[in-house]
């Protein structure tokens, strides 16, 4: 299954700013949105390689298709995400 990722950290202003603009395009585009925090997981850091936060995964099960970091508005973070999605299903085929 389909789902999107945010790593983020609760001292993190743009985490924050960009966690409802996430969760508005997971219900448009009905996928399941996670977040998780490097202060309570730290071990995501090396497993994801993430260099800075937000950053979010579009993942299929626990295999990450697609990665981004910094804020993102909501108009370009949804065309992100389904182009990155439709890129994947192509790549299955």
């Amino acid at each position: 299954m389909i789902k999107l990722v945010e790593i983020s950290g609760d001292s993190c202003a743009g985490c924050h700013a960009l966690l409802p603009a996430l969760n508005s395009v997971g219900k448009e585009l009905n996928l399941p949105v996670e977040r998780i925090d490097i202060e309570t997981s730290p071990e995501v850091i090396e497993k994801y390689s993430v260099d800075r936060i937000p950053t979010i995964l579009v993942m299929d099960d626990e295999k990450v298709i697609a990665k981004c970091s910094g804020y993102q508005p909501e108009e370009i973070l949804s065309l992100w995400v389904e182009a990155m999605i439709d890129e994947y299903r192509k790549s299955k085929n």
